[in-house]
């Protein structure tokens, strides 16, 4: 009987390539269990952002240890500590998202309020980036803004 790992093995190197994006990171973990489930072990891990923190964690533990260590990672940065049960979905999404912004995410990272006030040349303007969002939402609602 052919099962999918042998089938997977005969196609040549298993390459597992994760890219970034935050919150992607943890379906990955996912997907890389179910890979294990099917005896399915990949000879190169290749990541970008978070993709490379979960590559990082996969190529540095033994083959019998990656979930658990990618598990104990990511029950490390959830962000949903304080959020009070029973809330609605759209309140608690708010709640997490805010508690980020303001606090960071522990064992992952640590907000810099500086970033808001730091210049940005993306528009080709040198004012920091909050207060072009300020006077962007201002003028979507007609409110008065000081020109300087």
């Amino acid at each position: 009987m052919t099962t999918l790992a042998n089938e997977v093995a005969a196609l040549g190197q298993t390459v597992l390539v994760l890219q970034g994006g935050g919150a992607l990171g943890a379906y990955q973990v996912g997907v890389y269990e179910a890979l294990d489930e099917a005896g399915i072990a990949p000879q190169w891990v290749i990541g970008t952002s978070i993709g490379a923190i979960n590559a990082a964690l996969i190529a540095g533990s033994k083959p019998g240890e990656r979930v658990e260590k990618l598990c104990e990672f990511w029950s490390r940065v959830q962000n949903d500590h304080l959020i009070p049960q029973g809330m609605p979905n759209w309140m608690a999404t708010a709640a997490r998202n805010f508690r980020a912004i303001t606090a960071g995410v522990p064992s992952f990272f640590t907000p810099n309020p500086m970033a808001f006030l730091s210049p940005t040349t993306g528009s080709g303007q040198k004012r920091p980036a909050i207060t072009r969002s300020i006077r962007c939402a201002a003028r979507s609602r007609n409110w008065s803004t000081s020109t300087s």
